[in-house]
Formats: C-alpha cells, structure tokens, sequence
C-alpha cells in the first residue's frame, strides 16, 4: 500500500471521527473548538453504547454530514485555481459527486471507531481559524491527526485533516489536477461518477475502464 491509500484509508477513519463528532451536536456556543469536540465525543460514545444498528447510525451520519463538514469549502480547496475557472452547474456536481464519495469513504469505518480511544493534544486559535490535534489510538495504532476548521455561523466546521503530516486536500487537490491538466475538469467528473457507480471509495485509486457498448454495424452504401 503506498503512502496516499494509507493516507485514503486513515482518512475513511477519521472522517468518520470527524461525523461522530457532529451527530446530535448542540447548538453552536462560545466555547473553544477543542472544549466543542471534547463534549462532542463524549455525546458520541453515549450513541454508540446504545448498540444501535449500522442502518440507524448511517442515517444519523448522513443527516449530520452536511450540516457539519463543510464539503463546499473542502470542495473548492481541493480545486484551488481550477474553482474560479469552471461554470456553476459544474461546481455543483463536483461538490455532490465529492461528498457522496467522502461519505462512502467513511461509512464503512463505524465498527472501527467503536474500537478506538481519542487523546488531546491542544488546538490554537487565531481568528475565525482554528486546529484541534488529536491522536486516534487503536490496539496496535496511534494516528496523529489534526482538524483544520473555520468558524461559521452554525459553528466550528471542518474543512481538512492532517493525517501523519499529511493533508487530505493537499492530497487530493494534486490527485485531480493531475486528472484535469492530462485532460478536463469534465474528465474528472466522469472519474468521480465511474468510482460511486463501481462502489470506489478511495479516492486515490484509479478509475475504472468506462463500460464497454457494443460496436455499431457499418452503415449500408446506396441507402
């Protein structure tokens, strides 16, 4: 597994870290990102010892999702200087076919959280900016990571993760500029649709070959 699957699959993790967080999240208030995520977590191992079924917690993820990870703003970071160059239509598929694929990314880490324990490191704040470092421990792991967040007006909301060093749009900012430079942002959207549609969750793996239609007889000469 090279460095950017490892980065994928920590990822899928830590997302799905980062959505416990959010589920049944009270009311933004002024409390410091780091006070928020600690009681955050703490209503978090409340929902998961309620033993409920994947369907239910999948449910509560989906419902919490956009109203706390900030897909538009991860969305427009990961496209940095090809953002302002593309129509809006096309912004708007690429910010949905993005959070369909970060939510399956994470869907299928539940079970995985429910095994691990979260250790705080501090955060700092400057403005409306803030980072929150944690370490996710598992039986045999410790994973380093730091959320990136800006303040909105309905609260702290995650728009990267620094895994090991690592940032995950960084990552995938270079992953589909490289897919748009070898060919078009159209291309990248039709990568996207091929990976939901072959059930791809990394987003680092490469795209599935376009379904294959059967060949077209010849036309008849003379009508």
């Amino acid at each position: 597994m090279n460095p950017l699957q490892k980065l994928i699959g920590r990822c899928g993790l830590t997302l799905a870290l980062a959505i416990f967080l959010t589920v049944n999240a009270p009311p933004a208030r002024a409390a410091g990102p780091m006070e928020d995520i600690k009681n955050l977590i703490e209503e978090v191992q409340n929902i998961l010892q309620t033993k409920k079924d994947k369907p239910t917690r999948l449910r509560l993820i989906e419902q919490s999702a956009l109203r706390r990870l900030d897909y538009q703003e991860m969305s427009r970071r990961c496209l940095e200087k090809n953002w302002n160059s593309i129509k809006p239509a096309q912004r708007s598929e690429f910010i949905r076919l993005f959070t369909q694929l970060l939510r399956a990314s994470y869907a299928g880490k539940l079970d995985d959280f429910a095994k691990c324990t979260v250790t705080y490191q501090g955060e700092t704040q400057k403005g409306d900016a803030a980072e929150v470092r944690i370490t996710v421990v598992r039986s045999n792991d410790k994973i380093p990571v730091r959320f990136q967040l800006l303040q909105k007006p309905q609260g702290w909301m995650i728009h990267d993760l620094v895994i090991e060093d690592v940032s995950l749009v960084e990552n995938l900012r270079n992953e589909f500029d490289r897919i748009i430079r070898a060919s078009s942002f159209n291309a990248l959207l039709k990568c996207m649709q091929l990976k939901l549609q072959a059930n791809l969750a990394d987003l680092q793996e490469a795209c599935p070959s376009p379904p294959k239609t059967a060949p077209q007889p010849p036309a008849k000469e003379g009508g």
